[in-house]
């Protein structure tokens, strides 16, 4: 599983085929998590977050992306997530995603979700 996030807006794709922005080439940071991490955030209460606060399509094997705008959004309820006692698995996680919506915000961009 992956996180991506561009830092420049040319690394920002998008196919007319295919209705999701993806992050694809350079600038950009990556970071990949196992399946135990991604079972630990399932148990966490992430995925159904998402669906219902941020109308995100992802599920295990799916890609979403997140613009600048709703990582304004995204990047609240993480500052809140983790101010609740955290599960040491997922916390790295929710860290790298916080990086990633505060770098998303400032360069214009976006994080992609590649489960």
């Amino acid at each position: 599983m992956w996180l991506h996030v561009a830092l420049n807006p040319t690394a920002v794709k998008c196919d007319p085929e295919y209705p999701i922005p993806y992050v694809d080439g350079e600038p950009s940071d990556n970071y990949f998590f196992d399946e135990k991490v991604a079972q630990a955030l399932e148990k966490d209460g992430f995925l159904s977050e998402m669906w219902h606060k941020f109308d995100a399509t992802f599920d295990w094997g799916d890609y979403d992306y997140f613009d600048y705008k709703k990582c304004i959004t995204f990047r609240q309820w993480l500052i809140e997530r983790l101010k609740s006692p955290t599960n040491t698995i997922v916390k790295p996680v929710y860290d790298t995603m916080l990086d990633y919506a505060n770098k998303a915000i400032k360069y214009h961009t976006g994080i992609g979700f590649d489960f």
